[in-house]
């Protein structure tokens, strides 16, 4: 079910679990056994926001004025954004989170109300000195959950690759699964 989440959801869809009562009005118990645990590693899983506790970098700020600053990514109010000027379509944010730190789960939210701006993106790692590619998407939308085995590292870097007009963020978390 991990799966099929991360598949639609993670790619700004919805997700129909299709789970039809019987022929009491009742869900199957296996089903709510498996709903009540997929529930529960959500819940861990999003828990910390290991980004909000991180030092957030930008190669670009709107005007550098804190209205469209780094902080509006982890305060969890959707309507504020990171923005960059507007010939800054290729900008990058930098996680530093000032310790080795292992994570899983990276999630995105672009601002939707200026619309879909976000063509194309790549996430990578700080390893070895050097930064290492360990994602890339063709698109953000309402919502990106970019699900990777556990990496260990001290940084991550966001870069927007392909954008026709500057990106709007409203959301950049960092996460880890728990183990199963």
């Amino acid at each position: 079910m991990l799966d099929i989440y991360y598949k639609s959801v993670g790619h700004g869809a919805d997700l129909n679990l299709n789970l039809p009562p019987d022929r009491t009005g009742q869900i199957n118990a296996h089903d709510v056994k498996s709903l009540t645990e997929f529930r529960k590693i959500l819940d861990q899983t999003f828990a910390t926001n290991l980004a909000a506790g991180a030092k957030i970098e930008a190669s670009n700020v709107r005007g550098n004025d804190d209205a469209f600053g780094v902080k509006n990514l982890v305060d969890d109010h959707r309507e504020k954004y990171w923005a960059t000027d507007d010939d800054a379509k290729d900008p990058s944010l930098t996680i530093d989170f000032g310790k080795p730190t292992t994570f899983s789960v990276v999630s995105l939210r672009e601002y939707l109300p200026l619309g879909q701006r976000v063509e194309a993106f790549e996430l990578e790692q700080w390893s070895d000195g050097a930064w290492k590619q360990f994602a890339k998407g063709t698109s953000i939308g309402s919502r990106r959950l970019i699900r990777v085995a556990p990496i260990t590292t001290t940084q991550i870097r966001l870069r927007i690759t392909q954008a026709p007009v500057c990106p709007a963020i409203s959301e950049l978390g960092v996460y880890l699964e728990p183990a199963q």
